[in-house]
């Protein structure tokens, strides 16, 4: 078929991104002709660089003003071969659009990836979807249903739940996992880890204020809450875990090179969020093999079966949230198998490979020739 450019607006850290990324080497895997294309050249995470470099991903980064950039992407893309363009994100998904206005012969892909937007957002991508691009690719089901009720065309919406890569890590049991049962914690300190932006749709107040309870709660364990991220409301975040008497057992890490052995080492996942598409930060908690408390939002309810990976509770239900914390609190055999629950649902339903020919099959459905 003929090239694929991926197209972000920067490849700093966050979900978008990641997914890209994943989306480009698993094409790549296939042996597919892709690229990935960043409209500000020089926003580009360290981490993202090296993955780059690392699995052989070719890279486009764009320099100069707004008319410069969209001639080079135009000769771009013509000299790439490029059939289609996959864009995550609303200044992506219009340049795209201009893309194709400019005469180019491609189908356009644009990218949602939250079930809500700022109006002024939601306003430009529904026209872009609605009148430029060949269609639009959500994460979430949730997102589609909504974004359809309020004027979408429905013919143009695919869902494509995000991937995730899984290692072969050893098994939680084997990692400082030693004693199980109903209540043999034995003295053992019980890790809480969120990973988010410090922004206000990840509702910290409410994790904040559930964990204050939960010491309560559970009085004669050993517990710590550590808050992975980055934003503008660290000082809030800060200042509230003051005034509620909990900042010798809240850690919190701005953007740490070793997430993955943060959440390895960790026991239980919490997520708050008021809204959500599908969540990056808890498909990698899942990966680490943690069970998971959050919140009814967006497609959680695809990650997280009751009783069986973990809990989901309404939104700033903070009885509910620390109840179902007690709960894996007070059973490491239970936080145990919920964690092997979680890798289980991965590898079923989130696959790079499930990813990858979701995405080829609606390449074929707009056009495209298979490879010869």
């Amino acid at each position: 078929m003929l090239g694929i450019a991926i197209l972000c607006k920067t490849l700093l850290k966050g979900g978008a991104e990641k997914q890209a990324l994943i989306l480009a080497k698993s094409l790549q895997e296939k042996n597919i002709d892709v690229c990935i294309v960043n409209w500000y050249q020089d926003k580009i995470d360290p981490e993202n660089l090296r993955y780059i470099r690392q699995n052989e991903i070719r890279y486009f980064p764009l320099n100069g003003g707004l008319i410069s950039k969209l001639f080079s992407l135009k000769r771009l893309l013509e000299n790439e071969n490029s059939g289609y363009i996959v864009s995550y994100l609303t200044l992506a998904n219009i340049v795209a659009g201009i893309s194709k206005l400019m005469g180019s012969d491609l189908k356009t892909i644009g990218g949602i990836r939250n079930e809500k937007l700022p109006y002024y957002k939601f306003v430009l991508e529904r026209f872009v979807h609605n009148h430029v691009n060949d269609v639009t690719v959500f994460n979430n089901y949730s997102g589609k249903e909504k974004f359809k009720k309020r004027g979408f065309n429905p013919d143009k919406i695919h869902v494509i739940q995000n991937a995730i890569e899984l290692d072969n890590r050893q098994a939680k049991e084997n990692e400082n996992h030693g004693n199980s049962g109903e209540s043999g914690n034995s003295g053992k300190e019980i890790k809480i880890v969120t990973v988010g932006r410090f922004v206000n749709q990840k509702d910290y107040p409410t994790a904040l204020k559930s964990f204050r309870l939960l010491k309560d709660k559970c009085s004669t364990t050993k517990l710590k809450y550590i808050i992975i991220g980055y934003g503008p409301l660290e000082s809030e975040i800060r200042s509230l875990a003051n005034e509620l008497e909990i900042t010798g057992e809240v850690q919190i890490m701005i953007n740490p090179p070793n997430i993955p052995e943060i959440l390895r080492s960790s026991d239980i996942f919490l997520s708050t969020s008021l809204f959500e598409g599908v969540s990056n930060a808890i498909m990698e908690a899942m990966v680490a093999g943690l069970p998971i408390v959050a919140t009814e939002v967006g497609d959680n309810k695809y990650l997280i079966r009751n009783s069986f990976n973990g809990y989901l509770v309404p939104c700033k239900n903070i009885g509910l949230v620390v109840q179902k914390l007690v709960y894996l609190c007070e059973s490491e055999e239970k936080r145990l198998t919920f964690g092997k629950n979680s890798r289980l649902i991965l590898e079923r339903d989130f696959s790079m490979s499930l990813l990858v020919e979701n995405y080829i099959n609606l390449f074929k459905s707009l056009g495209g020739e298979e490879n010869k």
